[in-house]
């Protein structure tokens, strides 16, 4: 048998895995465990169709990784044409990994018409307007029945027509003209796709004409100076106008400096961007709009506008060409908004008719779960737990981020983002830290960090392990990484606790809804993961806590950032939108606040353990 390994051909022997024809031909791979699977740090890269993760690569894998063809060389049966890459340990391309953007889609149906046309030039018997010209050319030309021009147009219409002799280019969208340019060479033409999360803004920019990404950039929401998540945002919004004017202008801010970073990168004028998409949850889009979000903490928690807009870049304050259209998703309700819908059409693959149940997970959670004729859609409050915020050591994924956590019966080992000393724990790390304590009995199943003096403990957990648990500042905690200047990084029992609610909201959810649908989790075909947190997850530690109800592993996909994702569909494809604002009708929203459902299942899902329904 033969496979590639680097572009390079090796044969492989009969029965032999990857991890020892790699070695047995000295390329490039780590084997700390000799093969055994423990250590997590054989990764190779296979292009194409990867083989079914093993339950062992389920566990040493993050979601990301298993999605983009990362697998453990020791756990890979070659098969004949196989492609490997190794050497690299495993490195992925953030932006691959996170977002599963499209580099390249086909972009004729986006909406936008270039029409280029040469007019009949005045004469005595024909004196007809400028602007009546141009409309009876467009609708001949391109079988137009309606075209309209707004006065920005018509103010610069007369000199444009006579630079190059009547000759023109038109940029229309529909039937509106958007900007009229001189001559008929096809000019540039692009788009942006604006994914508006509570914590993280994404901004991803496209040429119109190819269909190509040009450049992609993300940078914090500027709102987070305000509150953490969308509860405390809309409590500030509501003391005063000044403060909702302040959460708008951070948001706009924000997307126009990643507006900004893009068109330089690329080479790119401002006025050549003709049609932006953008997303959000409904709080995120009301605030980006300046709407009052007054209701939306208030039961019945009602929105001003859930349907899709179509707004000029003038009206939404955006660095773009001013007449450039805007698009907004609709919202499905009132904590369920536009980004649900994204995810749902950037993970449409994944979706393929049948039953599944799509997670965004954030400080926001949102479920979607389709039954092949039915459609529903809830939201729960997980907090910023997921985010490092609220943690001790709490941090966003960034270098110095405890990102890995793997105890075995004697130590501690952790991985850290860059490679670097550890500062801190992010969402992913926490989530790994509490599965691996849990399952080396450092805490019960109520979460609770063990006593070491109590000889039942001690009898149980080694010396090495003994020593991580202390008494500190909020009470015990567990150290995962010591430093040398003594700002150890700790995992306390209020972290825990943090971690539990916004689980158990989680969980409770996922089960609630199902008990709406009348289904049960086995029924499902798949649990499709959302969001760029959900990317960096371990998947068996997921379900291993109890975040997600047990189910079979090879049933839990991942899409990355499905709802940024649904914007560049939207922003390539106008069909797209269009039919997605069609289905939002038909889902059915569901309210989980006063839900005594909710309720009961949120307490049963506070243990750290396996979920069963």
């Amino acid at each position: 048998m033969q496979i590639k390994v680097n572009a390079e051909p090796v044969n492989v022997l009969p029965g032999e895995s990857l991890m020892a024809a790699l070695l047995r031909r000295n390329l490039p791979v780590i084997n700390i465990c000799n093969g055994k699977g423990t250590c997590g740090k054989c990764k190779v890269s296979i292009a194409g169709q990867a083989p079914e993760p093993t339950a062992v690569e389920y566990q040493r894998l993050s979601a990301g990784e298993i999605a983009t063809g990362i697998r453990l060389a020791c756990q890979v049966q070659p098969a004949e044409g196989m492609n490997v890459v190794c050497g690299t340990g495993g490195h992925i391309d953030r932006k691959t990994a996170l977002l599963f953007l499209a580099e390249q889609a086909s972009c004729e149906h986006c909406g936008l018409l270039l029409a280029q046309v040469k007019l009949d030039l005045p004469t005595l018997a024909d004196e007809r307007s400028d602007r009546d010209r141009l409309v009876a050319k467009l609708q001949a030309g391109y079988s137009l029945t309606e075209v309209t021009i707004g006065l920005p147009q018509l103010q610069t219409l007369a000199p444009l027509l006579r630079q190059d002799h009547f000759a023109v280019t038109a940029v229309l969208w529909q039937h509106h003209i958007l900007a009229v340019l001189p001559g008929t060479d096809k000019p540039p033409v692009y788009g942006v796709a604006i994914d508006i999360g509570t914590t993280n803004i994404a901004v991803a920019l496209y040429d119109l004409a190819a269909g190509t990404l040009m450049h992609l950039a993300a940078a914090e929401n500027a709102q987070t100076l305000y509150g953490a998540d969308v509860i405390s945002r809309i409590e500030f919004a509501n003391q005063s106008q000044h403060n909702r004017d302040l959460l708008r202008r951070a948001v706009t801010g924000t997307i126009n400096g990643l507006l900004q970073k893009v068109y330089a990168a690329a080479a790119v004028d401002s006025q050549q961007v003709y049609k932006a998409v953008v997303v959000g949850n409904t709080t995120m889009h009301h605030l980006f709009l300046g709407l009052d979000v007054s209701f939306l903490a208030l039961s019945p928690f009602v929105s001003v506008c859930n349907t899709a807009l179509e707004l000029s870049a003038a009206e939404t304050c955006l660095d773009l060409n001013p007449q450039a259209k805007v698009l907004l998703f609709p919202n499905v309700g009132g904590f369920v908004g536009g980004d649900t819908l994204g995810a749902v059409l950037g993970a449409e693959e994944l979706l393929r008719p049948g039953r599944h149940l799509l997670i965004d997970i954030g400080t926001n959670c949102e479920l979607y779960l389709q039954d092949g004729s039915r459609m529903w859609a809830c939201s729960t409050a997980a907090g910023p737990a997921f985010e490092g915020a609220g943690i001790t050591c709490g941090m966003r994924a960034q270098p110095g981020a405890i990102e890995r956590v793997m105890i075995d019966s004697q130590s501690v080992a952790v991985a850290v983002i860059g490679g670097v000393a550890a500062t801190g724990l992010c969402g992913s790390g926490l989530i790994e830290a509490v599965q691996q304590m849990r399952q080396a009995g450092i805490i019960n199943e109520q979460g609770g960090i063990r006593n070491p003096a109590e000889p039942e403990v001690r009898a149980r957990l080694s010396p090495g392990l003994l020593a991580h648990i202390r008494e500190g500042q909020q009470g015990r905690e567990f150290v995962l990484a010591y430093s040398a200047d003594g700002n150890d990084v700790v995992l306390t029992q209020r972290d825990i606790s943090q971690l539990q609610l916004a689980k158990g909201a989680v969980c409770a959810g996922i089960r609630t809804l199902l008990d709406i649908a009348g289904l049960g989790l086995a029924e499902l075909d798949s649990v499709v993961l959302a969001g760029t947190f959900a990317s960096h997850l371990n998947l068996a530690s997921t379900v291993d806590i109890g975040l997600i109800p047990q189910l079979s592993l090879h049933k839990l996909q991942t899409a990355g950032n499905a709802a940024h994702a649904g914007a560049v569909k939207a922003l390539l494809d106008q069909r797209a939108f269009d039919s997605l604002c069609r289905q939002a009708d038909n889902i059915t929203h569901v309210e989980l606040g006063g839900s005594a459902t909710f309720s009961m299942y949120f307490m049963e899902s506070m243990y750290i353990a396996p979920c069963q329904i």
